[in-house]
């Protein structure tokens, strides 16, 4: 039977859809549970800090979205939810795409930190509207800074505010883009629908944190380790620097070959001077033994051509030395730009 996003906040992944009927059992069997730890991930505008609210039930995350993704740093907040002692971790939006995998290094291994020893669980926060086609950045961002297994450790979380009335979270999915249904695939099609707005339904919160235990039993009771996500950021250095290591070999090959086509031409303007010096050395020569004027006067002509010609050669020249160096820094700047990228 499908579900609205309005009735229905409810978690549904390997064919069960009971989850509504147990949250009651839920909490009294957690009541003296441990510590369960979450962290948040989704694009600004996502509703990635009202879910934390919701699903911490007060107003512990600012919900204003910063207007700079860069200087927003991971936070952690901590409660007791169910019967269960919560961490979330709140981060920025490691997802926008003017930010590179540098960049954001630094508050990743922030936020594993504040997760340590490390999280049971990836929410990856998103909004149930239109797809603004950023699901494949989605995808390839989460494998870049965690790595494919933490596929096994993420549940999506559907975040909407009440203004869904009738569609419901399967014809959403059916009607979404073939990397939004890859997402869900990846993440082993758990995801939960989260109202926002109306924190009426009693029964979202625990049916998510039961599903998130659920996928935590499923993984042996594992969480995403710090010696994991080092392990990752190993791999990821070694990416770098293989990548530097080509861009060098690359920068060096593109230079090689863009320098010896200006000094085949400076060469060849070198040449040209030095056969314009030859002829002008004896036309010089031959003004000075000449007795007739006339022959003299149009060899004097002759020379002041050959002359002005030299002297174009040699601003020519002067041009193309000029280009072999800024050449040279640009292609310097063209790979110090790469590196930093």
């Amino acid at each position: 039977m499908s579900q609205c996003v309005e009735l229905s906040p409810v978690l549904y992944y390997s064919g069960r859809r009971d989850l509504r009927y147990r949250h009651q059992s839920y909490t009294q069997e957690k009541k003296h549970g441990s510590e369960l730890r979450l962290v948040l991930l989704g694009r600004t505008g996502a509703g990635r800090r009202a879910a934390g609210n919701t699903i911490l039930g007060r107003e512990e995350f600012g919900v204003q979205a910063s207007p700079s993704a860069v200087t927003q740093r991971s936070v952690r907040r901590e409660g007791e939810v169910c019967g269960r002692h919560l961490v979330q971790v709140d981060t920025p939006d490691w997802f926008y795409p003017g930010l590179s995998l540098e960049e954001i290094r630094q508050d990743v291994g922030l936020c594993v930190r504040l997760s340590a020893p490390g999280p049971h669980a990836f929410l990856l926060v998103i909004p149930v509207e239109p797809s603004k086609e950023e699901e494949r950045w989605v995808l390839e961002r989460m494998e870049e800074m965690f790595g494919e297994g933490c596929w096994g450790h993420t549940v999506i979380l559907f975040t909407h505010d009440d203004s869904l009335k009738k569609q419901s979270i399967e014809e959403f999915l059916q009607a979404g883009s073939q990397d939004l249904q890859q997402l869900v695939e990846k993440c082993g099609s758990r995801y939960h629908v989260l109202n926002i707005k109306d924190r009426t339904h009693d029964t979202q919160v625990p049916e998510l944190l039961e599903k998130i235990e659920e996928m935590v039993s499923g993984n042996r009771e594992s969480f995403y380790s710090s010696q994991t996500y080092q392990e990752i950021q190993k791999k990821m250095e070694e990416r770098k620097q293989r990548k530097e290591t080509d861009m060098k070999e690359r920068f060096d090959k593109e230079l090689q070959e863009s320098l010896k086509k200006i000094e085949g031409v400076i060469q060849e303007h070198e040449g040209d001077i030095r056969t314009l010096n030859d002829r002008t050395t004896e036309l010089e020569r031959q003004v000075k033994e000449e007795k007739d004027e006339d022959k003299k006067r149009e060899m004097e002509r002759e020379l002041k051509r050959e002359s002005d010609r030299r002297k174009e050669m040699e601003r020519k020249l002067e041009r193309l030395n000029e280009k072999r160096e800024n050449e040279k820094k640009e292609m310097e700047e063209k790979h110090k730009k790469g590196r930093c990228d």
